[in-house]
């Protein structure tokens, strides 16, 4: 069905989600309606929007490895909003889309695809493996960007880039032969993070740190002048002691410093080596002893040069033992050496003890295995000057090594809790690992002569190089992602050169992005900016909040609780297991399948994007979680759902107007505003001042708020039912008159939540506009374009009107006040009331007349009698503008109503007890996961207002009975 042709009064039941949302992408897309105003090239392929400002987003870019899960969702949404809004703001919005080549990642798949295939993929080469990387990626690489398409991402996608397009390539080789001409890259030793299973260096970014529950093992070292002494010495990881060079003692120990300058001997290969005095050294830890391994800790490293101490490396790039520790362990894995090493310690009488203790556990962020120390030769970053310009754009000015906030930033995180965060960090920088041992990525543009050993470094293969190739190597190393992402808001417009795309779109406006890549990436953005183009890439960071399940659980595929969004959006059945829309570990599939079961046995179905879009963004708060579950998108769901439905009751009347030929010309009368009218507008003003306030400020979740209460409650609770009865007038200009209000709000309400939920919002906008134009009913200007994504941003037509909206609001809180009434009663909904009111504000008696039949019918009264005071035996409710009274008695038993009302008190005063003794159990508040601690407060506060309400109720149906 195309909605662009007028069908007459048939109005759809339901919003076919399926079929739209694929349909108005394809209708998007054929009229160029993400397009910016230029071409890269600078052609001008917008006349109206060249003229107007920029307002550029780049998006942080998907692994070419990745499957659309529920974090990519949410940002992308926060993304789209900022863009579709200001596109309809008239801003010349443009979003670049790309994605990462994720280097560990991407070869790491392609491995696992050779290794399945019997291939090991270092016979291949170099050459070879990357020839069948790129094969891979130009197969699958773009998956992820046809599935944010499918949640209706308005990216410009003529303007897709890669992180190793050719452009991109050269940008990263540039800046790091211009880093390295600067000083400001070098290479050398050192101790580095080291991923055995990647057999890869890691920064220190990439690795997670956790507490975990560990060993403390105190092994004697025999003195070499005495044997029959010795030191004792702790440590967590005895596999390493092959590897020791020196035992540290801090010089000014009161009892161990004496031993400073003599000798022990290493266990296990009696290896001599020397006490040393070294603050690293402290008194107040362990035996106040520390063994010294220069190779395997970065703070033993530092020992070493101080002490001219060497480094012995005891371990493979896979962590197993190599020929430097004796025969027996050679090759074992680095456990099963520490569990051998410490029973032969134990044999010889060298292991004293072994206590618990807990340890901050390093884990590659990827593989999530324990990283190990190792030393070797890297490329790095000197991140301290690129930090000091970061902190100086923050606002910061140093004084001594001191730096104090003295001046307005010109970059703002949101929240700004983050801005400590970000100050502690900068501050306390380490150079950056930037060599990885792995062949997909972009390669270091250093050679080496093979007899001198000569370094070039350029951004492109030297004369010298070209013309003597056999007499020079090319370092094997790659950068590390992050190298090529941290020129990303850049090199997407052509840096480094300054191309009219460049000078037009850089910097960016906002960057919207995971708390948790603060440092991995914008940061190292701010610091690329700031160094090669002299200014920030964007203004603002909005950095949104954690996807947690309905137990506060970060949703993960490791713990199997993550929710598909794509199974959201176009639904799946319990035959579609393969692919649930947990992801989940074999471990709890089975439990998970139930799960899936119970949700379709509920009825469960998909819910469509919108729907996702809508949940994910009403859902986000000031916290650092958001707490989803499926029920939450059936929420979402429902919320479309009451719009399509809303809104198909005035496309209804507005077709029907022209199908009986009552009106259709422009000339036709209509009737001024009413009351209900000016409100309706009033409410709407409201409304779209809060909404750009929101999200002038980021605040998402308050903008999707104040847009529910508007339409769930403002414009089909209310203004639906009280223009009802002019709808259907025989009064052409009074019919017109509503048609008109009607017809334009539910036009700007459109456009109000069109960023959020585009697909149904573009849907509805044809549906209306088209007999909205053809009636002649616009209160102003008629839309500026057939498509929605490109009509207008609302603007309040008025000032502030708070008189209408206040009385008004009496309305809507007498309805609520009987709502309350009935609910504490335990009066069914469809028995109807007759009440009584005293009014004590002018306003809410003429208020309550006028609108008798809406309130009458949002109520479920039979009649509403004014009175002067109360009378004997009612129930009331005290508002600030009237009084509400109701004769119980006529609806309820009212003994049998205490009696209940006593049975239900005396059951939650158990239950309130049983959970303040719960939460009172010292055990379980330590010892319980934190989830279930939660659950239990939440349950505690949730029976304590039950038993507020109850009670209250309780006295006043008493004093009712009793009098």
């Amino acid at each position: 069905m195309n909605p662009t042709e007028n069908e007459g009064p048939t109005f759809p039941k339901r919003f076919d989600f399926r079929e739209a949302e694929t349909r108005i992408y394809a209708r998007w897309i054929e009229n160029n309606a993400f397009q910016s105003a230029y071409k890269p090239d600078g052609t001008i392929v917008d006349e109206a929007r060249a003229q107007k400002p920029p307002f550029v987003v780049v998006i942080p870019p998907p692994n070419i490895t990745g499957r659309l899960h529920m974090g990519h969702a949410l940002n992308n949404t926060l993304q789209d909003v900022l863009v579709r809004a200001k596109r309809m703001d008239g801003f010349d919005a443009l979003w670049i889309p790309g994605t990462d080549h994720a280097g560990i990642a991407t070869q790491t798949i392609v491995k696992k695809q050779l290794d399945a295939q019997g291939i090991d993929y270092r016979t291949l080469g170099r050459e070879e493996v990357i020839k069948r990387i790129w094969a891979w990626r130009n197969e699958y690489g773009d998956a992820i960007l046809n599935q944010l398409r499918r949640m209706g991402c308005s990216c410009d996608w003529s303007r897709t880039r890669f992180t190793m397009d050719e452009g991109m390539s050269h940008a990263v080789r540039l800046a790091f032969s211009k880093l390295y001409d600067q000083g400001l890259i070098y290479r050398g030793k050192r101790i580095v993070n080291w991923c055995p299973v990647d057999q890869t260096a890691l920064a220190d970014d990439e690795v997670e740190k956790e507490d975990e529950k560990g060993k403390l093992y105190f092994i004697r070292y025999p003195f070499v002048d005495n044997p029959s002494e010795h030191l004792v010495v702790a440590t967590t990881r005895p596999e390493t002691l092959f590897g020791d060079t020196a035992v540290a003692i801090h010089p000014e120990h009161p009892e161990l410093a004496r031993h400073i300058g003599r000798q022990v001997l290493v266990p296990l290969q009696e290896r001599v080596v020397p006490i040393i005095g070294d603050e690293h050294a402290d008194p107040e830890k362990g035996t106040g002893c520390v063994k010294i391994t220069p190779a395997h800790d970065p703070n033993d490293f530092e020992v070493g040069l101080r002490h001219n101490l060497e480094a012995i490396t005891v371990m493979n790039e896979d962590a197993s033992m190599n020929d430097i520790v004796p025969a027996k362990y050679r090759g074992m894995d680095r456990y099963v050496c520490r569990k051998e090493a410490l029973a032969d310690l134990e044999a010889q009488g060298l292991l004293e003890k072994t206590i618990d203790h807990v340890l901050a556990m390093g884990r590659s962020y990827r593989s999530r295995v324990p990283i190990e120390f190792r030393l070797s030769d890297q490329w790095f970053v000197k991140m301290g000057p690129l930090a000091a310009k970061a902190l100086e754009a923050s606002g910061y000015r140093r004084s001594g090594d001191e730096w104090t906030r003295t001046e307005t930033p010109e970059i703002r995180l949101h929240p700004d809790r983050f801005e400590k965060v970000y100050f502690h960090w900068l501050s306390n920088i380490r150079d950056w690992c930037i060599s990885r041992q792995i062949w997909w990525g972009h390669r270091i543009p250093a050679w080496f002569h093979r007899e001198t050993g000569e370094l070039i470094v350029s951004a492109e293969t030297p004369e010298r190089v070209a013309a003597s190739p056999d007499e020079w190597t090319q370092d094997p190393d790659v950068l590390d992602t992050w190298f090529s992402s941290w020129l990303w808001p850049m090199s997407v417009f052509g840096w480094p050169e300054r191309t009219p795309d460049f000078e037009r779109y850089y910097p960016t406006s906002v960057l919207s992005t995971a708390k948790d890549i603060l440092f991995f990436w914008v940061a190292r953005m701010n610091f690329a900016g700031l160094h090669f183009a002299e200014k920030l890439p964007y203004q603002n960071v909005y950095l949104h909040s954690t996807i947690a399940d309905d137990r506060g659980m970060t949703m993960s595929k490791s713990k199997g609780n993550g929710i598909d969004p794509l199974t959201l959006i176009d639904g799946a059945t319990v035959d579609d297991l393969k692919r649930p829309v947990f992801e989940a570990r074999p471990s709890n599939m089975k439990e998970l399948i139930k799960r899936i079961e119970k949700n379709w046995a509920e009825g469960f179905e998909a819910v469509g994007a919108d729907a996702m879009r809508w949940t994910l963004v009403f859902c986000i708060t000031e916290g650092d979680n958001i707490r989803l579950s499926l029920d939450r998108f059936t929420e979402g769901r429902n919320f479309v759902t009451k719009l399509w439905n809303g809104a198909g009751r005035v496309i209804t009347a507005l077709d029907a107007e022209i199908s009986s030929g009552r009106s259709s010309t422009a000339g036709d009368p209509i009737a001024p505003p009413t009351d209900e009218d000016e409100w309706l507008l009033a409410r709407l003003d409201s409304t779209i001042r809060a909404v750009r306030s929101a999200l002038d400020v980021f605040d998402f979740g308050g903008m999707a708020k104040a847009l529910y209460r508007f339409v769930w409650d403002d414009f089909c609770a209310w203004a639906l039912e009280l223009s009802k009865t002019r709808l259907s007038s025989d009064d052409l200009a009074v019919r017109r008159g509503a048609l008109a209000v009607m017809g334009t709000v539910l036009t700007d309400t459109l456009r109000l939540l069109h960023p959020v939920i585009p697909f149904v919002t573009e849907e509805l906008f044809q549906r209306a506009t088209i007999p909205m134009t053809k009636l002649g009913l616009w209160l102003d200007a008629p839309p500026e374009s057939a498509l929605l994504v490109r009509d207008r941003f609302p603007e309040p037509r008025r000032d502030p009107n708070p008189e209408i909206e206040g009385r008004f609001e009496i309305l809507q809180r007498f309805v609520l006040a009987v709502r309350q009434l009935r609910a504490a009663s335990n009066i069914p909904d469809s028995t109807r009331l007759s009440v009584a009111v005293k009014t004590i504000d002018p306003q809410a008696r003429r208020m309550l007349e006028q609108a008798k039949a809406p309130v009458a019918f949002l109520a479920r009264l039979d009649s509403v009698e004014f009175v002067e005071a109360r009378s004997k035996g009612m129930a009331a409710k005290f508002d600030v503008a009237f009084e509400l009274y109701l004769d119980l008695a006529r609806y309820v038993d009212l003994t049998d109503e205490v009696a209940r009302l006593q049975k239900e008190l005396d059951k939650t005063e158990k239950e309130l007890a049983s959970a303040e003794a719960t939460l009172a159990n010292p055990n379980f508040v330590s010892r319980a996961p934190e989830d279930k601690v939660e659950a239990a407060r939440a349950r505690q506060t949730e029976l304590e207002e039950k038993l507020t309400k109850l009670r209250t109720t309780f006295a006043e149906m008493s004093s009712l009975l009793s009098a």
